[in-house]
């Protein structure tokens, strides 16, 4: 993916994301969310925080100083976490949806024009507990970002009952997460078909496959991202592929 794409789906994410907040009532804003402890409100102080940071990218290595300083114990990502939560937790829920609406298009552009020599580089450094099959700048920038936010929205869409609206944007996001999941697959061949209107198919593993399985590609992915809830799966062939298909994550 080129950063030029990446900026599209970016754009298109944030707006839907911007979309989905102004549908929420007020007390939509308390509902518990399938981040543990954390309610709609708290995911959105999370995404406000993470944009805000993004379109300011020299604040960022002071903030995670801080946060470790802050929350010692903490891996570099939770410690992380919890300092937006700090920040930004106590902000109305109009105040989050501003900085999201002023931020969210500033982050995507300015991951977009970030320079070469810093997409080439690692940032295992300043989050060395993170296992993650890329750990360029440019996957954290084009990839990591916009599907955080996309997950983060299904989460808020289905602890308020809201609808989970799509385009074509998603569909690039669930393709990403299958390319991931299709690099690191050690289980069995297989047929992988996620229904729905941003689903698609895909090989996992080498080789003939014995199976062709089908879920839904929300609930899949919703699941590889190891959040509660385990999907429907029908499966055609070898019944023992329900363990490596249940039993995958892939980060989100």
């Amino acid at each position: 993916m080129t950063p030029q794409e990446a900026a599209v789906e970016g754009l298109a994410e944030v707006e839907a994301l911007n979309a989905l907040l102004a549908e929420l009532s007020a007390d939509d804003w308390g509902k518990a969310t399938a981040s543990a402890g954390w309610t709609v409100r708290d995911v959105v102080a999370h995404l406000a925080g993470q944009h805000v940071e993004s379109a300011r990218p020299w604040t960022i290595p002071g903030k995670l100083r801080r946060a470790r300083r802050r929350f010692p114990g903490r891996t570099a990502l939770e410690a992380h976490n919890a300092l937006q939560l700090l920040e930004y937790g106590d902000r109305t829920p109009g105040e989050l949806r501003a900085l999201l609406v002023r931020f969210g298009p500033k982050a995507v552009r300015a991951r977009k024009r970030a320079p070469g020599f810093i997409r080439r580089r690692s940032f295992a450094r300043l989050f060395p507990e993170e296992h993650l099959p890329d750990l360029r700048f440019a996957y954290l920038f084009d990839v990591l970002s916009n599907r955080d936010t996309w997950l983060h929205r299904l989460e808020i869409a289905r602890a308020t009952g809201r609808t989970f609206t799509t385009g074509e944007h998603d569909r690039g996001i669930v393709a990403q997460v299958l390319r991931d999941l299709a690099g690191t697959w050690a289980g069995p061949s297989l047929t992988l078909t996620l229904t729905g209107a941003n689903g698609g198919t895909w090989a996992l593993g080498a080789g003939e496959p014995v199976a062709v399985v089908r879920a839904g590609a929300l609930d899949y992915l919703w699941h590889l991202s190891g959040r509660d809830g385990r999907p429907a799966v029908d499966i055609d062939g070898e019944p023992a592929v329900a363990a490596a298909v249940l039993g995958a994550r892939v980060e989100f």
